[in-house]
């Protein structure tokens, strides 16, 4: 199993969140080595470690999405996976459950607006100790006190489900590596 590193709430140098999302009440950044073939521009990166969940992942976010529609939360849209295909990212674009804020060779920003809570999350491609890795930085901004309070709920699943989504797309990476 490739271990996840956590960077606790320090975000990478260089990533443009901390910029283009000023004022997030909380952070977080996970780390994690990539296949020695792996592409390496954020976009293609983007739809591995996040266009496809785990199974466990995605029966979570059916739960999450049937507990909130009644509270008139934004509820992913008809649990909407990314697109098999690599659709070109770009800025205004959905992405899954995700908005489309920014995408550079190096680091694509996602994320939604919501009247609790406000979030983003970036993909950063980043030098590795041993190669290349991707770096998974989530920033959150509470619009109210039901933002702290949904997130304080949701924060131990986000803890649990990043590096499983990392774990899981650097899997189907190195999976459709080319042999040698």
């Amino acid at each position: 199993m490739q271990t996840v590193h956590s960077l606790q709430q320090s975000l990478p140098a260089g990533s443009q969140l901390p910029l283009a999302f000023s004022g997030a009440d909380f952070t977080d950044a996970y780390s994690i080595e990539l296949p020695p073939d792996a592409p390496t521009d954020a976009s293609t990166l983007t739809h591995a470690l996040l266009g496809q969940a785990p199974g466990w992942v995605r029966q979570l976010m059916r739960l999450r999405d049937t507990l909130v529609r009644p509270l008139g939360l934004y509820t992913f849209p008809g649990g909407q996976q990314p697109p098999a295909v690599l659709a070109v990212l770009e800025p205004g674009m959905r992405f899954g459950p995700f908005r489309v804020f920014d995408v550079r060779p190096g680091e694509v920003l996602l994320g939604e607006n919501d009247k609790h809570l406000d979030f983003r999350v970036s993909v950063f491609v980043q030098p590795g100790a041993a190669g290349t890795e991707a770096v998974v930085s989530t920033a959150v901004r509470y619009n109210n006190r039901f933002g702290r309070l949904y997130f304080a709920l949701v924060r131990p699943f986000h803890q649990l489900v990043v590096p499983a989504m990392l774990r899981h797309g650097r899997r189907q990476l190195a999976a459709a590596a080319p042999a040698r």
